[in-house]
């Protein structure tokens, strides 16, 4: 009955492990490949490309605010939002919130002549061909053309007076102040090359309002291309007159900003906006409009596409999402500051993602910006994403567009465009080249797997579960059923060892070569695979983590999702490209070479200073008479009982006392001595005090036995007994003990690279991990792994060569 028992237990065991172990299998291969709460495969680039395509067509007439073509755009908009079901996010339940707005229109066409000295018209300029306006001041002015080869201040103001003013040097908010005050009628400007500075080309843009000039008209200010200026300028010398017409006026106008809104799953979790502007600069004065296919119905197009995309999920997000476009962006950020200023939801529980010029073809890195403590550690969370998706990334604190208010109020924003600040030909913005070709797909679609990323972090908490591809998502489902197994069998070895799996017992399955071999190589692979994502987490951790909290919530730049994920990226490069290069665009295979070399020079010269000083220190100890051998081990125990940093920092303050008196200068001299010599010596006192210590004992040791006592018996000298005898059996347990040796080295090493900047791997190491240079810091610490692993690997050799008994086994 018992046998009977104690099968049916086994049995039902073995059900019970079975069935655990493939429903642990099951749900392991599910949650990798199955179960995602976000689908980003649902985004398509093209939609984004077709709704640029569309708010850039003429009938817009550049969406400028107080138009047709404007209030076209807004129902544009807030009808997609309709149809794809997402909410009306404004006021009184619709997808608007309005606003008044002053807009300039112009009110006749701008004109530049130049009349000779006889008042006859030699030439006219036109807006947009040969000039461009800034906004700045209007009116009707005529006046004598003046070169000024110097800043404006450094004239006297009777000379400038009711002058045109020609300036090839940049243009300081001082210098204008100071026209104004001299009666100077208009500023023209240009970029020169081979003046003190240079100045972007002039492009023939169209100005954006500004709100400043309600109240004062401020000076007219005209720029020019470099050919049409030294045209100019020779006019000047022949002094000629200048007549400009720049009018316009200001219109109080009614428009909107539209929102639209996907309620999340907890009320009071927070709000996300993610906006763009949905304005532009509108039309010419004879009618031509601009386009703005980059600035901004990219952003739009964007902001369009990712409502759709989020509300087509299966799974609510958290948090309430609000897709806003922003009006009258160009004439001074009204929109947005309206908004911040009269909040439709709470601010303190808001972030806003700003999308302004994205997609544009001739740029390949993205610009992250924003000011502000919360600001900036969303800009930094948003470049460890662009990071992780291998893009280019830079970020500023550059504050000119909707993000701005946001970020004055303490609100966390970030703007996400295109860096087009050295884009010096070919910018489009306020052309009428801003057309639908200057849009790239492929470009569009690495920003959007950058804000995608984004609301899979932030907003579904699976940025982890993407990073990985399906054929490293199916190696490590492998990998880890494998483990499982191998436990198993480890496992029911000790408890049902006779039980069988199929024809073969547990016991035999354990003890079979191919279970050893492929336990011991899963052993080595966990090892080895689990140090590497360690060094690479800890180098990809940031150094100062930006910690804020404010209101019960906290803000940090730190994420462990996105660090795993920038640590997942790394190695995968890792496996396929090398260890690559450092942030400075030096070899890391170079940095390590170099670094290394010196290190090593620096560890064996210690080690061999060592041997000697130790060597010595410890026969002195060791071989004296009797009385006085005990006073001076303990103070060599005393020695090595110091700490290390107190050691270092001992010598340190000692050399630096020398110095500071002169005592070192003879040996100071040279460099060698500086950078080396020192840094040896304090490298060396541990280890020589150890090493003192094992020779010590160790001739104590030798002394007490029988063939030390018969050399005595025999009349031989101390000396000679001390060469021939005693120093063998010491110089063996030296040798054994400089594997133990190593360690000390190694952390007396990481203080004094530090401490004295000696560049070997170590303070290498340190600068890598402090500049957040990844390839560096993981190819730094394998070097050093691999250092101590030499190292070991060599005494022990040498230890077994010197020691005989380890050689016959006996030792």
């Amino acid at each position: 009955m018992k046998r009977v028992n104690r099968r049916g237990i086994t049995g039902r065991k073995m059900q019970i492990i079975s069935l655990i172990f493939s429903v642990g299998l099951i749900f392991f291969i599910f949650f990798l490949n199955v179960y995602r709460a976000f689908d980003e495969s649902l985004f398509q680039v093209d939609y984004v490309y077709d709704h640029i395509k569309e708010l850039s067509q003429p009938k817009y007439e550049g969406r400028y605010p107080g138009t047709e073509g404007n209030q076209l755009a807004l129902k544009y908009v807030a009808d997609y939002f309709e149809k794809i079901g997402v909410g009306p996010g404004g006021e009184r339940d619709t997808y608007f919130q309005y606003f008044e707005a002053m807009v300039p229109f112009y009110g006749s066409e701008p004109f530049f002549r130049v009349m000779n000295q006889e008042g006859e018209i030699i030439q006219r300029y036109r807006i947009r061909e040969d000039y461009r306006d800034s906004h700045q001041g209007r009116g009707f002015v005529e006046g004598e053309l003046m070169y000024l080869n110097q800043h404006m201040i450094f004239y006297e103001k009777e000379k400038l007076k009711d002058k045109i003013v020609l300036v090839d040097l940049p243009l300081r908010a001082e210098d204008t102040r100071y026209a104004k005050e001299s009666g100077v009628k208009a500023i023209i400007l240009t970029a020169y090359s081979d003046r003190w500075a240079v100045v972007d080309p002039v492009k023939m843009t169209k100005a954006s309002g500004n709100l400043l000039r309600l109240e004062d008209e401020g000076i007219i200010i005209h720029a020019m291309e470099i050919p049409t200026f030294l045209q100019l300028k020779g006019y000047a010398e022949k002094g000629y007159r200048t007549a400009i017409g720049y009018e316009y006026v200001y219109r109080k106008v009614q428009t909107a900003n539209v929102l639209g809104k996907i309620d999340g799953k907890k009320k009071d979790a927070g709000y996300v906006i993610f906006s763009a502007h949905i304005d532009h600069v509108g039309t010419d004065y004879d009618g031509r409009y601009f386009p703005g296919a980059l600035d901004d119905a990219s952003g739009m197009a964007m902001v369009m596409e990712l409502a759709r995309v989020i509300k087509e999920q299966k799974y609510q997000p958290d948090k309430t999402i609000l897709f806003v476009g922003w009006n009258h962006e160009e004439g001074g950020i009204v929109g947005s500051n309206y908004y911040a200023d009269h909040p439709l939801y709470p601010l303190e529980k808001t972030q806003v993602v700003q999308l302004d010029c994205i997609g544009f073809r001739g740029v390949q890195e993205l610009l992250f910006a924003s000011g502000g403590r919360k600001g900036e550690i969303l800009r930094s969370k948003f470049r460890q994403i662009g990071e992780i998706s291998e893009l280019k990334v830079l970020e500023n604190a550059f504050m000119s567009s909707d993000h701005a208010p946001f970020v004055e109020k303490g609100v966390p924003a970030v703007l996400v465009t295109d860096n087009l600040w050295n884009i010096k030909e070919g910018n489009p913005l306020h052309t009428y080249r801003d057309t639908i070709d200057v849009i790239s797909k492929e470009n569009l679609q690495k920003i959007g797997s950058v804000l995608l990323s984004y609301i899979q972090n932030e907003l579904y908490n699976e940025g982890i579960v993407k990073i990985f591809y399906p054929k490293e998502k199916l190696l490590l489902g492998f990998f880890m059923t494998a483990g499982i197994c191998i436990y198993l069998i480890y496992r029911l070895n000790f408890s049902i060892p006779n039980q069988k799996i199929g024809r073969f017992a547990i016991e035999d399955i354990y003890y079979s070569v191919s279970f050893q071999l492929a336990a011991k190589f899963f052993h080595y692979i966990l090892l080895i695979g689990t140090v590497t994502f360690l060094l690479v987490f800890i180098s990809n951790i940031p150094t100062d983590f930006n910690l804020l909290m404010e209101n019960g919530e906290v803000y940090t730049n730190f994420s462990i999702s996105l660090t795993v994920q920038k640590s997942i990226v790394y190695i995968r490069n890792l496996s396929t490209e090398g260890l690559g290069k450092s942030l400075r665009n030096i070899s890391v295979l170079e940095i390590i070479q170099t670094s290394f070399f010196k290190s090593m020079k620096l560890i064996l010269s210690t080690l061999s200073f060592s041997i000697i000083i130790g060597m010595m220190k410890g026969i002195l100890d060791g071989y004296r008479d009797k009385g006085k051998e005990n006073l001076h081990s303990l103070g060599t125990i005393g020695a090595l009982s110091i700490p290390d940093v107190l050691v270092v920092m001992i010598v340190q303050i000692l050399i630096v006392w020398m110095h500071q008196h002169q005592i070192l200068e003879p040996i100071m001299a040279t460099e060698t001595m500086r950078k080396f010599f020192i840094p040896l010596i304090c490298l060396s006192v541990v280890p020589s005090v150890y090493i003192s210590r094992i020779t010590a004992v160790a001739l104590q040791d030798e002394m007490k036995k029988d063939y030390v006592k018969a050399a005595k018996a025999k009349g031989l000298s101390r000396n000679k007994i001390l060469i021939s005898h005693l120093l063998i059996g010491a110089a063996m347990k030296v040798v054994d003990s400089l594997v133990s040796v190593i360690p000390i080295l190694i952390s007396n090493l990481i203080l004094v690279e530090y401490f004295f900047h000696y560049p070997g791997v170590i303070y290498m190491l340190l600068k890598a991990y402090q500049e957040q240079d990844t390839a560096t810091f993981i190819g730094l610490s394998l070097a050093l792994g691999s250092m101590y692993a030499l190292f070991n690997l060599i005494f022990k050799l040498i230890a077994y060569w010197v020691n005989p008994l380890k050689r016959e086994g006996a030792y």
